[in-house]
């Protein structure tokens, strides 16, 4: 797409969560997201749209009119298309906008007043699709879909469920691009040329291909539960981005991954058996050796039952303590490691180690309890959690945020459809309040083979499970996404040996390797960061930032397309100081890692 030339001050600006008062005044250049409707189903629409794009580092300015979403080249509909939701004026200038070459798509355009500028003659919703199918990689805004997992993505599982989300079937009409289609033939994905412009119609929306995932309430869509590259919830926001740096020049990003690597790889362990105690300080020995870090979380189950002793005793955790002393971060596994733990009931916030009753088991005795101990065994603040068997509670976040955590890693990647880590819900319900934890699903595991009595990582195995680990983080590293393992130190032997291997395959890639815990920080800081670019005819580009260098926080990266071979823009604190930054030029864009 041809690239226009600057004629007018440039001005960037990362949310429209930001206080109106003190956001720049509405420009010509970047994302615009024109907000349609009030009803529950519109605003939901909404939310997830502003989610992928603030978890894609995307600008975006969000309004309800059509004249200042009009301003920029690339806007995007958050809501249902219906024929109720523009007046008369506002759709002709909706379709006046794109025939002036601006860009537009929309998610499940149902109103027929709106079918000739998508190309569309014909629209039916449906519960029956439970795949979608891109048939036509042409367009740029698919670059980032280069995979076979990423060609073809999961809406449900057919032989669990008779219905799954809500979508769109459309009859293209003459003229029309298809891009994708679902499993019955009927068209999912369309662009159509109007105008100077393109219009662009999704048959689904990113309430159902991001939100409701998030909530681990995808219908079973995951085509396995771990060890696999599953990107069925992440692909609709790589088209964003495909389609948002195609549109917008320069485009600007606030990086997805720490230092301005390619990706990250979180190493973890569940200390959940009797001999992991020992054997957790031989890994944290292998890994401190290999200049990385890791999180063990550590299930403190000081009662014996049918199923174990009571094996969080002193000689144990002092074993844990000298973890900690090498720099090695401690997170909670619960108390119980119970596998009823998403069965049982939330419980009181109120209780305590003294007051739990571990025979009648709650979420927050199970949160608040292990904290306790580990808080008092180990003289620190445990802000970490993982579930025993990844079980995930209907209002797990709600007790984590109100016992004083902040993130948790109890879900799988391909549970959840997503790749990136992410600030949950308070409940696993759509509605939910956003929670302030920030998720950070696992991506692979060491115990969790295809059949349920079969380990994956074995003796016998390990160049298998190598290989497929390996493809996995690198399969995440092409979308800047990160990948988490999980490896029980149940096993000094083959399981560190292949631990070790991998970090030494990947350690030479550009990858950032480290604990759960320092991305979830680095998810958190990222959130708060807004960068405006500004640029004006015959002036240097500048980056303003909204925070001042002194709170800058670590390992932040903006990424800036390098337009018409210009140089990296000058970087500015909110107090109009300089702040410097690491350049490096990759793929005809800037990396500015923030110091």
């Amino acid at each position: 797409m041809k690239k226009i030339p600057f004629l007018i001050l440039i001005q960037f600006v990362l949310s429209a969560s930001l206080d109106p008062a003190a956001a720049p005044p509405p420009n010509q250049w970047g994302v615009s997201v024109l907000e349609v409707g009030k009803s529950r189903d519109a605003t939901q629409e909404q939310e997830a749209l502003r989610d992928s794009l603030e978890l894609m580092g995307i600008p975006y300015r969000a309004t309800s009119s059509v004249k200042e979403a009009s301003l920029r080249p690339l806007m995007l509909i958050g809501g249902l298309m219906l024929n109720t939701e523009l007046s008369p004026s506002d759709r002709e200038a909706l379709y006046s906008y794109v025939e002036r070459g601006g860009i537009l798509l929309a998610t499940q355009v149902q109103g027929n007043r709106f079918f000739p500028l998508f190309g569309i003659s014909r629209a039916e919703t449906s519960r029956l699709n439970f795949e979608l199918r891109f048939t036509s990689m042409v367009d740029p805004s698919l670059r980032y879909l280069n995979r076979p997992e990423e060609k073809i993505i999961s809406l449900g599982d057919p032989k669990l469920y008779s219905e799954t989300v809500w979508s769109t079937e459309y009859l293209p009409s003459p003229g029309a691009d298809v891009l994708a289609r679902y499993e019955n033939g009927a068209v999912a994905v369309t662009r159509h040329a109007y105008g100077r412009g393109l219009a662009y119609a999704l048959g689904l929306g990113f309430k159902e291909t991001t939100l409701i995932p998030q909530l681990a309430q995808s219908y079973e869509a995951a085509r396995r539960f771990i060890n696999w590259f599953e990107p069925s919830g992440d692909v609709f926001r790589l088209l964003l981005r495909g389609l948002y740096e195609d549109t917008v020049h320069p485009f600007l990003l606030v990086h997805t991954v720490p230092d301005g690597k390619q990706t990250a790889l979180c190493l973890s362990h569940d200390v959940d058996a009797q001999d992991s105690f020992r054997n957790s300080l031989a890994f944290a020995r292998m890994e401190s050796e290999l200049g990385v870090r890791s999180t063990f979380f550590v299930t403190t189950k000081y009662f014996p039952d049918e199923s174990d002793i009571a094996y969080y005793s002193p000689e144990r955790v002092d074993w844990i303590r000298q973890v900690a002393a090498l720099g090695f971060e401690i997170g909670s596994h619960s108390v119980s490691h119970a596998w009823t733990f998403e069965e049982i009931p939330v419980g009181s916030p109120d209780v305590n180690f003294e007051s739990y009753d571990v025979a009648h088991s709650t979420v927050f005795g199970e949160v608040r309890v292990s904290k306790e101990l580990l808080d008092r065994d180990l003289n620190q603040r445990t802000t970490g959690f993982r579930s025993g068997y990844l079980r995930y509670p209907h209002e797990l976040l709600r007790a984590l945020e109100e016992s004083g955590y902040t993130f948790d890693s109890s879900v799988s990647a391909q549970w959840v459809l997503t790749n990136f880590p992410h600030f949950g819900f308070r409940q696993r319900a759509l509605g939910s309040e956003r929670s302030r934890i920030v998720v950070v699903p696992v991506t692979l595991d060491d115990s969790k083979g295809e059949l349920k009595t079969r380990e994956f990582l074995t003796a016998a195995n390990q160049d298998e499970a190598l290989r497929i680990w390996t493809d996995v983080v690198r399969a995440n590293g092409e979308n800047n996404a990160t990948s988490c393992l999980l490896i029980h130190p149940s096993d000094a032997t083959y399981k560190l040996q292949t631990e070790r291997r991998l970090i030494e395959i990947l350690r030479g890639e550009d990858i950032w390797i480290g604990d759960v815990g320092s991305v979830a920080r680095f998810w958190r800081d990222r959130h708060r960061l807004r960068p405006v670019l500004r640029m004006a005819p015959g002036e240097p580009a500048t980056i303003v930032l909204n925070v001042a260098k002194k709170d800058l926080p670590p390992g932040q990266t903006l990424v800036v397309e390098r337009f018409d071979g210009g140089p990296a823009p000058r970087i500015l604190d909110a107090e109009g100081q300089v702040v410097e930054a690491g350049v490096r030029l990759h793929n005809d864009r800037y990396f500015l890692l923030l110091r």
